[in-house]
């Protein structure tokens, strides 16, 4: 399974398809809860600056300008969460380095999915997903079956 982090020069990418600004906020409340040690960015000075709610950084009807990370053992994930519609995650193969990185971002995996209640998908590096892009890693939720290629 180690193949799908090959250094190709390329982030992977961790996505959640046709989702809402409820499901972002439910993953980011679950991967608060649950990582070793998360972080936000944001520009807005009202809120708090290192743990401001989430709903307050979606607002309804509005554009987000934040910046989330999430750190599963010695592997960080992160998100600009720009658009509503796909929950999508970045990580860099060269943070998965031996089975302890394999089992952390597995573990993120099935956590987002289990946030989304959605399937969740690891894939190449792309602006948005395409149908047929090639699935590295996926975690069903409903099933609980994890696959991988």
């Amino acid at each position: 399974m180690c193949d799908a982090f090959h250094l190709d020069g390329s982030l992977r990418d961790i996505r959640v398809l046709d989702t809402t600004r409820v499901e972002w906020i439910a993953v980011l409340e679950r991967l608060r809860a649950v990582a070793d040690e998360t972080e936000v960015e944001h520009p807005y000075p009202q809120l708090d600056p290192v743990h401001p709610a989430f709903t307050d950084l979606f607002p309804e009807g509005e554009g987000t300008s934040f910046a989330f990370r999430a750190r599963f053992g010695a592997v960080w994930f992160f998100a600009l969460p720009l658009c509503e519609e796909e929950v999508e995650f970045s990580v860099w193969p060269e943070d998965v380095l031996d089975g302890a990185g394999v089992a952390a971002v597995l573990r993120f995996l099935v956590e987002v999915a289990t946030a989304s209640q959605r399937q969740a998908l690891l894939t190449g590096e792309t602006v948005r997903y395409y149908p047929g892009m090639l699935t590295l890693i996926s975690h069903d939720p409903a099933t609980g079956i994890t696959s991988h290629i």
